[in-house]
């Protein structure tokens, strides 16, 4: 039998106003960080995930690159348990890009721990000719649910 651990939602913004600070070109941005409660779980552990980025194109001159990566842990000791990207098309018929991802993570390590991190980066690149501001738009948010078998 399945049951819930746990269930969380990070929401950055709910898409009423731009975000600052804005995408550097290449430099991630810590856009949600939950922390899952483990209690007494069962012995496989995973993990489902949803998330959603949206960011605006129009003032792009070029085409650019939006990846999101989902880290299980905090700083140094962060593991890597999902990746995805989208080319963000520089075109005002384009705009905004809206990017929603699903993921999950199966057997989950919660030995001597009484949470589970997840933190998520997104990183947006483009030709590093131009200098753009103002990109992220919201809705930015993602949440997880923590499962066990008993």
């Amino acid at each position: 039998m399945v049951r819930t651990l746990d269930a969380r939602t990070s929401q950055g913004s709910n898409g009423l106003y731009s975000l600052t600070p804005s995408f550097t070109n290449g430099v991630p941005i810590l856009f949600a960080q939950v922390a899952l409660q483990v209690n007494n779980p069962g012995p496989f552990v995973r993990t489902l995930f949803a998330g959603i980025v949206e960011l605006t194109a129009n003032v792009l001159p070029v085409n650019g690159d939006l990846v999101i990566e989902v880290y299980r842990g905090l700083g140094a000791s962060q593991q890597l348990v999902y990746r995805a990207g989208t080319i963000v098309v520089a075109d005002q018929f384009f705009s905004p890009c809206v990017f929603s991802f699903t993921g999950s993570e199966y057997n989950v390590p919660t030995a001597g721990s009484s949470q589970i991190i997840y933190s998520v980066y997104a990183t947006f690149s483009y030709n590093p000719l131009y200098n753009v501001s103002g990109l992220r738009l919201g809705p930015e948010s993602f949440n997880a649910t923590l499962y066990s078998d008993d």
